[in-house]
Order: structure tokens, then C-alpha cells, then sequence
């Protein structure tokens, strides 16, 4: 079996990455909307790989070196495109045909939501570090455990084969769960100093019934959603703020 660690934005672009707040409609109630599951993707030998046709699929040749620029630190072209390819995998091994029409659809959207996550993260990264937030070692290693938990690694052994496997070194890893823990210490700050009124979470729940693919009979009730529209409709404002004070520039 081939295994590959997917990535997410950090310097390795291993451990964490952050979803565009205000994007979906069921984010988790006690998971911080912003980030995503590391994964492992598993094939068998002999099998073409999703990502092997992504590059064919994406049209990179009008995306600039640099994507956009975020408190002075320029986004490239690079993990922009290597992250959208990384999504793109995990919908593909999900059964979507990419080259069909709603496939097409999706890697359009994808670009802007993938900007939009990348964004997030560098904002929400950089507030912490003006907040003065720190990760303690032990934070760090609970971090690296949970990621090897999550990705069905039994040792450090195992993992860090899949680190030189991909040219990572470890300090790079622990340096983005540094990242992430810090990050979601603001995020857990902050949210709760957000008041979100009852007449918002109706209007959001409203919008997402009506735009719903389902069976209406299917959809959860509002008091079933309600604490997680309250915190989607949270990281929303938080982000926005964020937005409002920062200096972002946008190339595509």
C-alpha cells in the first residue's frame, strides 16, 4: 500500500490548515471551522492515483508567483496550487468526476475558497502572535500525538519515515502545530466575546433550508444546529474583523 500524509498551509503544509469561515453551512459544534482533518490517503499499487491527473485538470498558467499578500508576507503560487490539487484528491476519491461538468463547477470554487482558507489562517495566525499566545512544549507534543491518531501512526518512527519521505523535517512539523495551537487559542478567546442574536441564527438557518439539496423531511431541526450556526455565524465575524485591521492584497 502507497500512503501519502495530505497537507495542509503551514511551512510544511503538514498538519493543519484553516476552511474559509462562512462557507458551509455544518460545521461541527466544538470543532474550530477553520481547520481540517489531517489525512492519509491509501491506494493500491498499481492504481493511478487521483492526484497524478489533478495538475491536467487545473489550469495554472494564468495564477501569478504570488497569489496574494498578507501583513507583508506573500502567498505563492505553489502551496496555492498544491493545496488546491490536495482537496481536489480528496473529493476526486470520493467518486466526483472532475472532468464532468459539476466537476469543472467545483475546481472553479475551489480556487477562491482555497485563497479564502490560506487567508484565514495567516490572519488568525498573525493575531495570535500579537496577542502574545504561546504553545507549551507539552501542547505541542499532545498535537503531534492527536495527528499521528488521526492518521492511524503507531510510532514517531512511522512518522517521521513519512516526513523524510516528503522532505519534511520535524521541527518544521512542530513548528505548524506550534501554529495551530496558538491559533486556536485566539480563536477560543475571541468567539465567546461574540454576541450572535437569535434573529441571525434564524436568517442563516432559513438560507441554508432553502439552498438544501435534501428532503426537507431530512434536514436537522433548528435547535439541533443551533450552537453550531451560532459559531459558524462567530468565526464569520471574527474573521471579517480581523480583515477590517489587517493589510491583505489579492492577485487573482
Amino acid at each position: 500500500m502507497k500512503k501519502k500524509l495530505v497537507m495542509g498551509f503551514g511551512v510544511c503544509a503538514l498538519a493543519f490548515g484553516l476552511a474559509a469561515c462562512g462557507g458551509e453551512e455544518d460545521t461541527t459544534q466544538g470543532q474550530d471551522p477553520t481547520q481540517e482533518e489531517p489525512v492519509v490517503s491509501e491506494h493500491p499499487e498499481g492504481v493511478e492515483q487521483p492526484e497524478q491527473a489533478m495538475g491536467s485538470m487545473i489550469d495554472t498558467e494564468e495564477i501569478p508567483d504570488v497569489v496574494a499578500t498578507v501583513n507583508g508576507e506573500d502567498i505563492e503560487k505553489e502551496m496555492f496550487v498544491t493545496t488546491i490539487e490536495q482537496q481536489a484528491m480528496q473529493v476526486a476519491m470520493q467518486g466526483i468526476d472532475l472532468e464532468s461538468e459539476e466537476g469543472v463547477e467545483y475546481l472553479e470554487e475551489l480556487k477562491d475558497q482555497v485563497l479564502d482558507q490560506i487567508i484565514n489562517s495567516k490572519l488568525i495566525a498573525d493575531a495570535a502572535s500579537n496577542e502574545g499566545l504561546e504553545a507549551t512544549e507539552e501542547e505541542i507534543d499532545n498535537g503531534i500525538s492527536e495527528l499521528m491518531a488521526q492518521n492511524g501512526l503507531e510510532s514517531e518512527e512511522q512518522l517521521q519515515e513519512l516526513l523524510e519521505a516528503q522532505g519534511v523535517q520535524m521541527d518544521e512539523l512542530r513548528d505548524d502545530v506550534k501554529k495551530n495551537v496558538k491559533s486556536s487559542k485566539y480563536i477560543e478567546q475571541k468567539v465567546t466575546e461574540i454576541e450572535i442574536s437569535d434573529e441571525e441564527i434564524q436568517a442563516f438557518y432559513d438560507e441554508a433550508i432553502v439552498n438544501a439539496t435534501e428532503d426537507e423531511s431530512q434536514l436537522p431541526s433548528l435547535e439541533e444546529v443551533r450552537s453550531d450556526i451560532e459559531y459558524q455565524l462567530q468565526m464569520e465575524s471574527l474573521i471579517s474583523t480581523l480583515k477590517e485591521k489587517s493589510d491583505v492584497t489579492i492577485n487573482i
